[in-house]
């Protein structure tokens, strides 16, 4: 009698950040070994980002091989369609990614939701070899694949290039404003990854983004107090990892400008910078800037990271760029499918 073949992978549904398969410690040794190792892709991020934003159905599949854990693709499903967690900055499935492993993920989140619209995912690495591996699991599946999105994430490589970060710090302009803060001042300069230090700032930091976006067609989006106890959770869950980093300048024993970011596997990311309005000529915002590359050059960091979008002011100190694409996958029945333009 012929026996046959066992499939060699093995995809299931969890429903729980805390289920004993998804300990902090197995979650990110995969993250470590797969392709996109960002900070957002953390169990300790995604499980705090869900909290306050989740929607729909949570769906973690965890696809093993010889029940062994190779990939975890942290997922929600809302309406029949499928996305991926947190949307906020570099996202991937966390750990191997194969043809055959993307083609279990779609095949079980198929099974699990009786209305499968679809599956979209944010912010995907161009580099990332996910992004060829959804291309050809939608050809197998007889699916559309639509490249929705496309935005740019400038980066100043310090490691690979370090006379070019070593340029930065010394450019003119930036060392003007400073050079007049200290001229005309007292300026202090703190950093802390400390939870216990970065909380009591938090209120001065919402203020003052507050007061410095007010002026701009888009408003802070602190504004928003969900917003803002968010990031007071990222504070608080996160900040014992180590891995925030927050800056406030003062000069003459007041805030000029603050910077909420972090460093995460040698990639130091220039998160939510803000600064004193009122000073807004002497650009006390390209101080910070200039300190923010200082510290992370100090501290070893292989890349400082814009974070996505085109800024102007990111290309006069990057030496490259990662595009992040979104991805769209869909049945060609799919209620969500985008229609061509008649």
């Amino acid at each position: 009698m012929k026996m046959l073949a066992l499939p060699r992978l093995h995809a299931r549904v969890l429903s729980s950040f805390d289920d004993s398969a998804l300990t902090p410690h197995r979650w990110n040794d995969l993250l470590h070994r797969g392709h996109t190792n960002a900070v957002n892709l953390t169990r300790q991020w995604q499980s705090n980002w869900w909290q306050f934003f989740g929607r729909g159905q949570l769906m973690l599949i965890v696809v093993a091989e010889a029940s062994r854990p190779v990939c975890i693709a942290p997922l929600f499903v809302a309406d029949g369609m499928v996305f991926n967690i947190c949307p906020e900055d570099h996202l991937d499935f966390v750990g191997e990614v194969s043809n055959e492993i993307v083609a279990a993920i779609i095949r079980r989140a198929m099974e699990h939701v009786p209305d499968f619209q679809g599956l979209r995912l944010y912010f995907i690495p161009q580099s990332s070899p996910t992004a060829r591996c959804v291309q050809d699991a939608a050809e197998q599946f007889g699916f559309s694949c639509i490249k929705e999105s496309c935005f740019p994430s400038p980066r100043l490589d310090i490691s690979a290039r370090p006379e070019a970060a070593s340029m930065c710090v010394r450019k003119k302009s930036l060392l003007r404003h400073e050079n007049y803060f200290r001229r005309e001042g007292r300026l202090e300069i703190n950093h802390t990854s400390s939870a216990e230090e970065i909380l009591p700032q938090l209120d001065a930091f919402f203020e003052q983004h507050i007061a410095r976006r007010a002026a701009t067609p888009n408003p802070s989006l602190f504004v928003d107090a969900r917003q803002r106890d968010y990031y007071r959770s990222i504070v608080a869950n996160i900040g014992p990892t180590g891995w925030l980093r927050f800056t406030r300048i003062d000069w003459n024993d007041h805030p000029i400008a603050f910077h909420f970011g972090v460093c995460h596997a040698g990639r130091y990311l220039f998160g939510i910078p803000s600064f004193a309005i009122e000073l807004e000529r002497r650009s006390p915002g390209e101080v910070l800037l200039r300190q923010l590359i200082l510290a992370a050059v100090e501290e070893g960091a292989d890349v400082f990271d814009f974070g996505i979008g085109d800024e102007a002011y990111k290309y006069r100190f990057a030496t490259g760029q990662e595009q992040l694409i979104t991805w769209g996958i869909y049945p060609r029945s799919s209620r969500y499918l985008p229609r061509p333009p008649q």
